[in-house]
């Protein structure tokens, strides 16, 4: 039985830095994708990890990777992601559902598993504090469907579950802080090539077969402020 599942969503046709997700970071000799996998399987709380890809030609050969290496995916419409949740959703017919994006090497599977915590009782987590590229979103699949059948903004089909935490009349919110302090809001998230230079530094120093605890990565960042530099002028994309 699949309670927990979490759906990353993933494309190779980034407008920034396409094909981002299937180049190896490090010396680790794994791609950005199997890293975000790895990184969500050290989760306590999560079930099932499954990718959501569009069907367009252009991801046919992200769909030959997903089977080459064994992992779990649905396909479905590009720009309508929210009915790509649903359709992988469909699948296993999960509680609780778990959105992840596959641009965050340094995804936080800690926080995930405080934000699955948090949910008892409530419709929708999120949070703050957390550094760019670490965090997730938890939810009930049955306010999500609510989401899908009643949300007809195309911004809230793209981005998934914006009807959620606009309507905090109709669902249950809550927002927790992250569970650690950080000194700064770094950027984690991959979507430029100066920001894959930045997680590749990363990997190259701090991968040793295991997932990196995310308090050695800001570790190691405080420790080398010219990879911070690195990607300190990109602006980050708004909903």
């Amino acid at each position: 039985m699949v309670k927990t599942l979490c759906i990353v969503q993933a494309r190779l046709t980034s407008t920034r830095l396409p094909n981002k997700i299937l180049r190896i970071l490090g010396n680790s000799g794994k791609s950005l994708l199997e890293h975000v996998y790895e990184r969500l399987s050290a989760s306590e709380h999560i079930d099932k990890i499954m990718f959501a890809i569009p069907y367009t030609p252009s991801n046919d050969s992200l769909a030959q990777f997903l089977d080459n290496h064994g992992f779990d995916y649905v396909r479905g419409d590009e720009e309508n992601v929210l009915s790509r949740f649903i359709k992988a959703a469909e699948k296993y017919n999960p509680e609780v559902i778990v959105r992840a994006t596959c641009d965050n090497p340094c995804v936080d599977w800690r926080a995930a598993d405080d934000k699955l915590s948090a949910l008892e009782g409530h419709d929708y987590v999120s949070g703050y504090g957390a550094p760019l590229g670490t965090s997730v979103e938890a939810f009930r699949y049955e306010a999500l469907l609510k989401a899908y059948k009643e949300s007809k903004d195309p911004a809230e089909h793209e981005h998934v579950t914006p009807y959620l935490y606009r309507n905090p009349d109709m669902f249950s919110i809550v927002k927790i802080p992250y569970y650690m302090e950080v000194k700064r809001q770094y950027r984690l998230t991959v979507d430029t090539v100066q920001d894959f230079e930045v997680a590749n530094i990363i990997y190259q120093n701090l991968y040793a077969g295991n997932p990196i605890e995310n308090a050695v990565i800001y570790e190691f960042l405080e420790n080398h402020p010219e990879v911070m530099a690195l990607n300190a002028e990109v602006e980050q994309k708004t909903l």
